[in-house]
């Protein structure tokens, strides 16, 4: 009698064994069937756009720098380093950043695969001063050098003398950069406002920065002289000379900023990062997507969920100070070394400096390239269908062995006699849902492909199980049952936070229910 026991449960258990190699294939399925979506989604993004990062707008102004130089006897005779050109980057005092964003599933398609594209309007509002950078580049080089020099050629002509640096400022050149990693995705040219006048920005004709796609605006000379404040120096003429910038000749008066808007539409797929550059740097994000995963280094300050989707603010003064101080380096490099790169990928990991290039740059010397850090939003379906599917499997050697089990109990407390070919069969029945699961679920809602396939399989197993047990109330017990380990199942997946507490709390339900079922039962008796 035991023997038969045993034997009967060794057959349980191999099938259990079967199905669970069976579900492993379906698992490979479910990868290779994901991979080609992510595959499908690359080639739209090489096809049409790329995820996008956007640097937050800054003034470039090309200089010429001429070094410091030892004159031997005569100009003649010495040799000087030549004169090299650099960007000097003057950043925003205050930006206020909008980003507002419509989010759809059904712009990029190929077949039953989507990307999710977002596609808006970016608005930054800037206040800029030229202050600091002309304090900073009308600094007087070497002044004392060149009255001791005078004196000492003036009685000996053959003495050495010390010719001092010398920075030409090119303020007609001085322009309004605007990067946007993939310049597909922005279908006009902005328009931006200076000081109330509309001017279009446009592609850069000889490119300033290497390896950085971006838009530009010249910055309209009569707004350069305006705020300018003069600085007491004898090389101001000389440093000035031929920009056409006017110093004003009293100290007492005020600087105005200058006001920047940059209206730009974007459109991308699948998430947006943004660069924060300037003093005082805010951005306020808002999309109608319901399920937003935050990405890079830093989260939102505050966010807000409606019914209608979204809206996050950051704000990270560290960051932005960070990206002030690295980004005027490398694009300060003597004839642009050092090269910023910017470019978004569908790998949501955050990329930003890296420390190779923080200890490059402390030690005086410049990488040949370097990220920023930046902060932004996915897009990403949170539970696309195969992630939900997966985890979906996750439960099926449960279900498969409740059912067996419920089946085996009825064998020994209503002594129901079962061959193992029905155990097969009904266990079949149990693995086709999972076929039927996924094709379904890439065709329509998850939710309604679950219901489908699972109606279908309680039914047909329903039906069979009437014949089985030779009764309807058996019969009708057992699809109760499995009708309701599936909308168990559903429920369990459907709490993302508490799915593994759930699942726990279940299995412990179920093996409860079947310990008070079999209380009473004398194993040694079972046939």
């Amino acid at each position: 009698m035991q023997k038969t026991l045993l034997i009967k449960l060794s057959i349980i258990a191999g099938l259990c064994v079967l199905f669970a190699i069976g579900l492993n294939m379906i698992g490979s399925v479910i990868y290779e069937r994901q991979s080609y979506s992510e595959s499908v989604i690359r080639e739209i993004a090489q096809q049409h756009v790329n995820p996008q990062e956007v640097i937050t707008p800054f003034i470039a102004i090309p200089t010429t720098v001429t070094p410091e130089c030892e004159i031997k006897g005569s100009e003649a005779t010495s040799n000087c380093a030549a004169s090299y050109s650099k960007i000097e980057t003057v950043f925003a005092n205050q930006t206020q950043a909008t980003q507002d964003l419509e989010v759809n599933t059904d712009t990029y398609k190929r077949g039953v695969y989507h990307a999710t594209s977002y596609n808006g309007a970016l608005k930054s509002d800037q206040n800029y001063t030229f202050d600091s950078t002309l304090i900073s580049l009308n600094e007087p080089n070497n002044t004392n050098n060149q009255a001791s020099d005078s004196v000492d050629t003036a009685t000996n002509p053959f003495i050495n003398k010390i010719k001092p640096e010398k920075t030409i400022i090119h303020w007609n050149k001085a322009k309004l950069i605007i990067p946007v990693s993939d310049l597909r995705g922005v279908a006009t040219l902005p328009t931006v406002t200076i000081d109330n006048k509309s001017i279009q920005a446009t592609y850069p004709q000889t490119p300033m920065l290497k390896e950085l796609t971006y838009v530009e605006v010249a910055i309209p000379q009569d707004v350069l002289n305006r705020p300018a404040k003069p600085v007491a120096s004898p090389q101001d003429n000389e440093t000035l000379s031929g920009t056409g910038l006017t110093n004003q000749p009293s100290d007492t008066e005020s600087t105005q900023a200058i006001s920047i808007i940059v209206d730009l539409p974007l459109a991308g797929i699948s998430n947006l990062n943004t660069v924060p550059t300037g003093q005082n740097f805010s951005l306020t994000m808002r999309s109608n997507w319901h399920a937003p995963n935050f990405i890079g280094k830093a989260l939102p300050n505050a966010k807000k969920f409606t019914t209608k989707g979204f809206e996050a603010n950051w704000q990270n003064q560290y960051l932005t100070v960070t990206n002030n101080q690295y980004l005027s380096h490398c694009i300060g490099s003597a004839n642009n070394e050092c090269a910023v790169t910017s470019q978004a990928s569908l790998d949501t990991s955050s990329q930003s400096i890296s420390r190779d290039d923080l200890i490059a740059v402390e030690g005086g010397t410049m990488p040949d390239s370097m990220r920023l850090s930046s902060f932004g939003v996915s897009f990403a379906e949170p539970n696309d269908v195969y992630l939900q599917t997966q985890r979906t499997m996750k439960y099926a050697l449960l279900l498969i062995l409740v059912s067996f089990g419920t089946f085996f109990l009825f064998e020994v407390i209503k002594s129901s006699r079962i061959h193992p070919i029905q155990y097969l069969l009904v266990g079949c029945a149990l693995f086709v849902f999972y076929v039927l699961l996924l094709p379904l679920a890439e065709q329509i809602v998850f939710w309604k492909a679950y219901a489908i396939a699972a109606s279908a399989c309680v039914g047909l197993i329903g039906w069979y199980t009437y014949y089985v047990f030779g009764g309807v109330k058996r019969a009708a017990i057992f699809t109760v049952t499995l009708a309701g380990l599936y909308a168990s199942f559903f429920g369990i997946l459907t709490t993302e936070d508490m799915n593994l507490l759930l699942g726990a709390v279940f299995c412990f339900v179920l093996l409860a229910c079947v310990m008070v079922m079999t209380r009473k039962i004398d194993w040694y008796k079972v046939a």
